[in-house]
C-alpha cells in the first residue's frame, strides 16, 4: 500500500490518496479523515485531476508516456475495507492509555484531555473529556461522541443491508446525519441501561357499511385508475373498466363482504341496507330533537343489538426511541470540577441550533451512544461494544434536553472557587430514524441487537 502527496484544495482542505500493491485506488482522506466511498465527497475527489495526478505517479512514477487518462479503482468490498479500519484507528484514538503502573492520586489527578486547537476557526484535534478523571475504560463505561449534522439525502429513513459482491458479503450502512467531522467526546460512568422498543399498532373498525365500501374501494380501483389524471391508485394501471362493472363489483362486495357463517341468518344486502337506515334515523332525531342519540343506542334499546364493529389491530408505522440517563458527579479537586463543567458546557453547545442569518438557522450537532469496554482480547473497536446490552441507532441521536442540579441535596454546597461539591445530570437523548429488520440483522448473533 502506499499513500500520494497531500493536494490543497480549492476550499484550502488537504486531500491524499492510497493506492494498494496492484496500483488501484483503495481510499482517500480529507483534511486526515477517511473519506466513505459511498459518498458524493468521494466520486468527486476520484474524479478529480489531483486523483489522475496521484494515480500516475504511484503507478509509473516520471514516465510519462505511461501515463494512462483513467484511474483504476479497487472494487467496493476493499474501498470498505480500508474506510473502516481507518474509522476505527480514528476511534482507537479518542481515548486516553491509562497508565496502570502508576495511577494518579484521585484527589489530585489530572484531565484525561483538553479542549482542541483551533484554527481559522476550525477545529484540528477533537476534544476527549471524562468523568471521573481515573475513570478506567477497561471497565463498562459510556461514551458521548458529537458529531456535525449533515444532511446527504432527502429520505435518511433507511436501514443497513447486506449485499453480495463476487461471493463476498459485506455491508452497506445505513442512512445517517452524522458527519465525519467529530467535534468531540465524553467518557463517562455506565448509566442505568433501559432497552426500549417499539412499533406503533391501532385498533380499527368498520362496521357492514365501512366494510362494503372497503371492498367495493378495493374491487374499483382499477375504474379509478382510469378517471384519476395524476396516476393509479391501487398501483395497476388503466385497465378499461366501465362504471357498470364497478357498481356490479360493489353489490358483489356486498355480498361478500359480511363474513357470513353458516347458521347465521340474514343477507349482506339487507343487512347494509338496515345498517344505513339506522345512521339514516339517528341523523334525523339528533338534528330534530337536538340528541346525540347513536345508531349503536338506537339498535340496543328497540332490538337488543349493535353494529358489528370487526375491530382488529392495524400495524401504523414504527416508533422513534427515546433515551433518559441521570449522572450523579462530585468534584474530588480543582481539576475535576473543570473538567464537569467542560462536559457540560460541550453538551449545550452541541445541542445548540447555529444561527446563520435572520432568515435561516442550522440544525445542532448530533451524537452517537456506546456501551463500551475496553476489553484486552477485543480486537477491534467494534467488539469493544457491549453485547448484553442494546446498541443505538446508527442513524444518531439528537440531544433534546439536558437538565442539570447543581444542589441535589436540597440545599446549596460548593468549594471556595464556587464548584458545587455535587451535581446531578440528567440527558434526554432521541434517535434521529427507526430502526428497521436490516439494522438488526448486522447485530451480533450472540448480542441483544439495537
Amino acid at each position: 500500500m502506499s499513500k500520494s502527496k497531500v493536494y490543497t484544495q480549492d476550499d484550502d482542505s488537504k486531500v491524499s490518496f492510497e493506492f494498494g500493491s496492484d496500483g488501484k485506488l483503495i481510499g482517500i482522506k480529507k483534511d486526515g479523515v477517511a473519506v466513505d466511498p459511498n459518498s458524493s465527497t468521494f466520486q468527486d475527489l476520484q474524479e478529480s485531476d489531483d486523483a489522475l495526478n496521484a494515480y500516475r505517479v504511484n503507478k509509473h512514477g516520471g514516465i510519462q508516456q505511461s501515463y494512462e487518462d483513467t484511474i483504476e479503482v479497487d472494487n467496493i468490498s476493499v474501498l470498505q475495507d480500508f474506510f473502516q479500519k481507518e474509522q476505527k484507528k480514528e476511534n482507537n484514538a479518542q481515548f486516553i492509555d491509562n497508565d496502570d503502573a502508576n495511577p494518579p492520586s484521585l484527589a489530585f489527578a489530572e484531565p484525561r484531555s483538553s479542549y482542541g486547537k483551533y484554527r481559522r476557526g476550525k477545529q484540528t484535534a477533537s476534544d476527549v473529556m471524562s468523568y471521573p478523571l481515573d475513570i478506567n475504560t477497561d471497565q463498562d463505561h459510556m461514551k458521548i461522541t458529537r458529531y456535525e449534522y449533515r444532511r446527504p439525502t432527502v429520505n435518511q429513513s433507511k436501514p443497513a443491508e447486506k449485499r453480495n459482491f463476487f461471493g463476498r458479503e459485506y455491508t452497506i450502512a445505513g442512512d445517517t446525519v452524522k458527519g465525519s467531522k467529530i467535534a468531540g467526546s465524553i467518557i463517562l460512568p455506565m448509566p442505568k441501561p433501559t432497552d426500549v422498543n417499539a412499533v406503533a399498532w391501532g385498533k380499527d373498525e368498520k362496521t357492514i357499511s365501512g366494510l362494503a365500501a372497503l371492498g367495493a374501494a378495493q374491487k374499483s380501483g382499477r375504474f379509478l385508475d382510469m378517471l384519476n389524471p395524476f396516476g393509479p391508485v391501487m398501483g395497476q394501471g388503466v385497465t378499461g373498466k366501465s362504471g357498470q362493472d364497478s357498481a356490479k363489483d360493489f353489490v358483489a362486495s356486498l355480498r361478500e363482504g359480511g363474513g357470513k357463517r353458516p347458521g347465521q341468518g340474514g343477507n349482506n344486502i339487507l343487512g347494509f341496507g338496515q345498517a344505513n337506515m339506522t345512521q339514516f334515523i339517528t341523523k334525523m332525531a339528533n338534528g330534530a330533537f337536538g340528541t346525540e342519540l347513536s345508531p349503536d343506542t338506537f339498535l340496543a334499546r328497540t332490538g337488543g343489538r349493535v353494529l358489528n364493529p370487526n375491530a382488529e389491530m392495524l400495524f401504523q408505522g414504527p416508533a422513534i426511541r427515546a433515551f433518559s440517563f441521570e449522572f450523579q458527579m462530585v468534584a474530588r479537586s480543582e481539576k475535576e470540577g473543570k473538567e464537569i463543567r467542560k462536559i457540560i458546557r460541550f453538551l449545550k453547545m452541541g445541542m445548540s441550533p447555529k444561527f446563520r442569518n435572520t432568515t435561516f438557522i442550522a440544525n445542532p450537532d448530533v451524537f452517537q451512544l456506546e456501551y463500551k469496554s475496553m476489553s484486552p482480547d477485543a480486537d477491534t473497536d467494534e467488539n469493544n461494544l457491549l453485547k448484553t446490552v442494546n446498541q443505538f441507532s446508527p442513524g444518531g441521536l439528537a440531544l433534546t434536553n439536558i437538565a442539570v442540579d447543581y444542589a441535589p441535596s436540597g440545599y446549596w454546597s460548593a468549594y471556595r472557587d464556587s464548584q458545587p461539591v455535587a451535581l446531578k445530570m440528567a440527558l434526554d437523548f432521541t434517535e434521529l430514524r427507526p430502526l428497521f429488520q436490516g439494522d438488526q440483522d448486522i447485530t451480533p448473533e450472540d448480542s441483544v441487537g439495537y
